[in-house]
């Protein structure tokens, strides 16, 4: 686990897409004690964030209460499986640098900027056509990037700003999961997405050092933990009051 911890560690401060690593036990036991030491990190920020939770009244955001209160079956589609790869494809599948999974991600950044826009114009019929001719129009460009790109090398520039790039995915990744609590000061909210954050870098470094399936299957592994003591009280019918 020392060993891990401190590649992480040498990774988060220098993010390098040649990382070369110190991993000697196999994927399988590396990526093991990877999982082990960020669930530690997230136990001992829980630790001292969840009297401040209290303090503060801060609690789930009514979309997050309402998930919580679905079967357990959705809850485990929605938590455990299907939010992690969505996630994880929006921002760490193109960490990589790949212009084939570069493609695709700016084609995504191209449709959240167009329909954001086309919303504030008021040009979201109820037809839908504007949406539709967009969305078109993106999938055909993103198509035929792909395929122009497909055996294409990193980008230069994009090995110069990846430490930048490392760190804003995190950042960000962490930001929008404020959505999650609610409470009366939302900036109280900030320090609740610690978490999260640490899971961008760790899931991060995964994705350079293991490949994309790896921070899937942290993700995954990490989610189902957070949501344990839950799912134990859904499947024993324990109050959850």
């Amino acid at each position: 686990m020392t060993t891990t911890a401190v590649d992480l560690l040498a990774f988060i401060r220098t993010p390098r897409l040649d990382h070369p690593g110190s991993r000697t036990l196999g994927k399988a036991t590396d990526l093991a004690w990877l999982f082990a030491v960020n669930l530690i990190i997230v136990v001992a920020i829980a630790a001292i964030l969840f009297p401040i939770m209290l303090a503060l009244d801060v609690g789930m955001s009514s979309s997050m209460s309402a998930l919580f209160n679905r079967p357990v079956w959705q809850l485990l589609l929605f938590v455990v499986v299907a939010g992690p790869i969505v996630e994880e494809l929006m921002f760490r599948l193109w960490l990589s640098g790949s212009p084939r999974l570069l493609v695709p991600f700016f084609g995504l950044l191209a449709w959240l900027a167009g329909s954001s826009g086309l919303a504030q114009l008021g040009w979201m019929d109820s037809n839908g056509l504007g949406v539709k001719i967009l969305l078109a129009a993106i999938v055909a460009i993103v198509v035929i990037g792909m395929i122009i790109v497909w055996k294409h090398r990193v980008p230069r520039w994009f090995v110069r700003v990846f430490p930048l790039l490392f760190w804003s995915q995190a950042l960000l990744f962490g930001f929008v999961h404020v959505f999650n609590y609610a409470g009366d000061n939302p900036a109280a909210l900030l320090p609740f997405v610690l978490p999260q954050l640490v899971g961008g870098l760790i899931w991060g470094y995964a994705r350079i050092c293991y490949g994309w399936w790896a921070n899937i299957a942290l993700h995954m592994a990490y989610n189902l933990v957070a949501i344990s003591g839950l799912l134990y009280m859904l499947c024993t019918g324990s109050d959850l009051a």
